[in-house]
């Protein structure tokens, strides 16, 4: 019928799900508390992932580079190296790293501190402002599509969960680490019996 909208075939279910048999692999573990973590992850991934995409795209740049522009760009004080990698929640090799790189490529620039000539501060060019100025609109666009398939209450409730989430997650963070270990029931599936062994790999699809 001319002028009728074309279907849309919906794109595949990419949610990664615990096998069936998973309480009984792993006792008193939860599936559904195993899936949202595992989620929650992926889709951080994917959502890195694709602002690394563009930017590489867009200005030849990683998504830990973006990260630190923006970091220095929102800055309302000298800002210095070990503070850029703990907004950037990074460790300090890895954020001096991204900074050499932005240095070479006259983005930014290291000064001496103002008050603490034992540090250094970390100050864009005009070349980085130029960018970070076409960068986090660009990002901020993304994220309105991305998102445009929540409804606002949908989005509300969301960040309700994840601040929930990353409390705890924090909490759990600030505690004297544990060495990971347990009970497995390695499933007849893997075909090697019952034992200790590594986590079973999730599968995609419900």
């Amino acid at each position: 019928m001319a002028g009728a909208p074309r279907s849309r075939t919906p794109p595949p279910d990419t949610t990664m799900h615990v096998e069936p048999d998973f309480a009984e692999e792993f006792p008193g573990s939860d599936a559904l508390s195993a899936e949202c973590y595992i989620n929650i992850c992926n889709t951080g991934d994917r959502l890195l992932a694709e602002i690394n995409r563009r930017a590489k795209f867009s200005f030849d740049l990683s998504a830990s580079a973006v990260a630190a522009l923006a970091i220095v760009d929102g800055a309302t004080e000298p800002i210095t190296p070990g503070l850029i990698a703990e907004r950037a929640i990074v460790s300090s090799a890895s954020a001096s790293s991204v900074l050499d790189t932005l240095e070479r490529r006259a983005l930014l620039v290291r000064r001496p501190h103002p008050e603490d000539g034992r540090k250094l501060v970390i100050e864009l060019t005009d070349a980085g402002r130029a960018i970070i100025d076409q960068v986090l609109p660009g990002i901020h666009t993304l994220e309105t599509r991305v998102m445009s398939v929540l409804t606002p209450a949908e989005r509300a409730q969301l960040m309700r969960l994840l601040s929930k989430v990353q409390a705890s997650a924090a909490t759990t963070a600030a505690e004297t680490a544990a060495p990971l270990g347990g009970i497995r029931n390695v499933p007849a599936r893997l075909g090697r019996g019952n034992g200790l062994g590594k986590d079973a790999p999730a599968r995609e699809g419900a």
